[in-house]
């Protein structure tokens, strides 16, 4: 009987019609190009159940967009959002990052020639603080060359006098890999020093392997027995508040 049904399985093939390819042609409408251009991918990096009408409201009211935004259900996670005018998509896009229920949105550009559930949605762009920094390893370069290693530097926050408590860097962050808590570097004097590093607007992430979308209850490296598990990550990875930072960069 199973070697029946192997044979069946083997002869079977597509049939004619299912390979005739249907040539749509390389002129797109204006329209078309317009729409797509005001289009963002997003995906909630979540793996609880979350009420999709609260998500959609809550957007729509921190984006306040002076236009209307339509946010579409592609899966259970992934979202289309039509905006009506660049400012306002734009605006969302340097925002970034957003969250809901303290879940990571990770949002991506089209160009139009993508399927959404093929829509490259790794990265984020995320502010980091570098800790613990010698005053001699503290210029533009050097914190280039020290957040390189965490991602693609987006912007480094000026600090002209040299006195902050830290440096602030933005990056685009792999969401696929833990977050890192130091680095070690060397500094000018040949010694290996670690600094720390902090986030900003950091979402729920795992105290037992550093990974953004979900706690410690789910994730796959937890031990059968719970008593020896090690929490590596914790709460001192965010960063608080910017208390007195206007002050400081008045004076």
């Amino acid at each position: 009987m199973a070697d029946d049904l192997l044979e069946k399985c083997s002869k079977l093939k597509l049939s004619d019609e299912e390979n005739d390819v249907v040539d749509l042609g390389d002129s797109i409408p204006q329209e078309i190009n317009e729409q797509v251009s005001l289009m963002l991918v997003g995906k909630l990096i979540t793996n609880r159940p979350f009420n999709t009408d609260a998500f959609k409201r809550t957007m729509t009211h921190a984006w306040e967009v002076s236009r209307k935004v339509v946010i579409q259900s592609v899966t259970a996670n992934l979202f289309v959002f039509q905006f009506f005018h660049w400012r306002d998509r734009e605006k969302v896009l340097e925002g970034r990052p957003w969250c809901f229920d303290q879940s990571l949105l990770v949002l991506n550009e089209l160009s139009g020639n993508e399927q959404p559930e093929k829509v490259p949605l790794s990265f984020s762009p995320f502010w980091v603080r570098i800790y613990h920094l010698p005053f001699n390893c503290r210029s533009d370069n050097d914190m280039r060359a020290i957040m390189t290693a965490l991602g693609h530097v987006i912007t480094i926050e000026p600090d002209a006098l040299g006195l902050s408590k830290f440096r602030r860097v933005q990056l685009m962050l792999d969401i696929n890999k833990p977050l890192r808590r130091t680095q070690k570097i060397r500094g000018k004097d040949g010694r290996i020093i670690t600094v720390d590093f902090k986030y900003e607007l950091l979402p729920f992430f795992c105290f037992m392997c550093g990974m953004m979308g979900h706690g410690e209850k789910d994730c796959p490296s937890q031990e059968e027995d719970e008593t020896n598990c090690n929490l590596g990550w914790g709460l001192w990875l965010k960063a608080s508040p910017r208390k007195g930072r206007i002050k400081y960069l008045e004076e």
